[in-house]
């Protein structure tokens, strides 16, 4: 596409698509953004609501210019702010090697991150609320935020600047050879010259209907919100993942991405302590599932998990549940960038866990490659690594 006064039409409302779309703007691109559902109804809305250094060498830098971006974006006063300072991460075990582990992890990785081992009354000290006899190691990020927060204000700022926005509206690609033609929306042709696919899970099978190019699965994220008065201060995540629920398979902490792959890995449900604080609320979780699963089912395994390191929480009120389909790609980092095979057809999705901690950042990325501009995309996130669509 050549760039201003292209047309451009970005499907999926979540993080990624309303910050493209902002970007794609105020380059001076015409854009319409259709969503199926509402602004944040997957993961971007759905999250345990931190922004979070991912601890991948790639997508570090991710984070670091999205941190940045939400800085501005706090600036623009559109119902979004990222805290001025991390809260802090405490990775928490009763085993100290574990902790001992992802201290030398990071150590050698992200020599830049601050951090520390504590234990016994220097941890009751720094987090009273931590059950006795634990480990921890702090790193100094960690941002809680309300986890639809930064999705609607990247939305609102991209209506201010001239995008249309389409809510509970699907669509379906339309191709004149191998290039992109427009998108039928509602049943009626809108011709364009570009389009991104920023639909989360959902991409692949937008791209390819045929199911043949599938880079991306869902995995499943129950989270539950309650109400912990004098809780935790810190975001919160066991050191290591722990055995999966009924099956007894351990995941290694802090396993680079490189080593390992979703196609690889064990088909398994596994449930993970994390803790992150919100003003009144915490929210507690979580899972990593393969199939949608009945949140109601998941109380119990994740509360009694996360009792073992806040007691308290078996106390709380449960003020509700929400679940997410997160876009897992098939090793573990996002596809950002073009279509192999498809002239004008662009993806940045596959982010895992790590949408609202690297979604703007990956956004800016496409969006320069969309409009011409020097785009600097990581081959380990160019979607040709898995090769074109037949």
């Amino acid at each position: 596409m050549s760039g201003a006064g292209s047309d451009v039409v970005v499907i999926g409302g979540g993080i990624v698509g309303t910050a493209a779309a902002a970007f794609l703007v105020a380059g001076g691109a015409r854009v319409t953004l259709v969503e199926g559902e509402g602004l944040a109804s997957g993961a971007s809305g759905a999250n345990s609501g931190v922004v979070q250094h991912p601890f991948d060498p790639v997508l570090a830098a991710l984070y670091r210019e999205t941190v940045a971006l939400y800085r501005e974006l706090s600036i623009a006063d559109l119902g979004f702010r990222l805290p001025d300072e991390p809260a802090g991460l405490l990775y928490l075990s009763a085993d100290e090697a574990a902790v001992r582990h992802v201290d030398r992890s990071l150590a050698e990785s992200f020599p830049e991150l601050d951090r520390s081992v504590v234990s016994g009354a220097a941890l009751e000290r720094l987090e009273p609320a931590v059950a006795a006899g634990l480990w921890a190691c702090r790193v100094g990020i960690g941002y809680p935020v309300h986890p639809g927060a930064s999705t609607y204000a990247y939305a609102t700022l991209a209506e201010r600047r001239g995008a249309r926005v389409r809510l509970g509206r699907t669509a379906t690609l339309v191709l004149r050879g191998d290039a992109i033609a427009g998108v039928v929306v509602d049943g009626r042709t809108h011709a364009c010259d570009a389009v991104l696919v920023a639909a989360g899970p959902w991409s692949p099978g937008l791209i390819d209907p045929s199911g043949g190019w599938a880079p991306i699965r869902h995995r499943w994220g129950v989270v539950i919100e309650t109400e912990l008065a004098a809780g935790p201060t810190h975001v919160l995540e066991e050191a290591e993942i722990g055995a999966a629920i009924g099956v007894g398979t351990a995941v290694a902490t802090l396993a680079p991405v490189a080593e390992t792959s979703a196609s690889d890995e064990p088909d398994i449900d596994l449930v993970e302590f994390s803790f992150v604080p919100l003003p009144g609320v915490a929210s507690v979780g979580s899972t990593f599932l393969a199939d949608q699963p009945d949140p109601a089912a998941w109380v119990e395994p994740i509360l009694s998990r996360a009792c073992a390191f806040v007691p308290r929480v078996a106390d709380a009120p449960i003020r509700g549940t929400r679940t997410c389909a997160r876009p897992q790609s098939a090793d573990g980092r996002p596809l950002i960038g073009r279509v192999p095979g498809r002239r004008g057809l662009f993806i940045c999705a596959g982010h895992g866990a790590w949408g609202i901690s690297t979604g703007p950042a990956s956004a800016r990325l496409v969006v320069d490659q969309m409009l011409g501009r020097k785009a600097e995309i990581p081959l380990a996130l160019d979607p040709a690594r898995f090769g074109p669509l037949d």
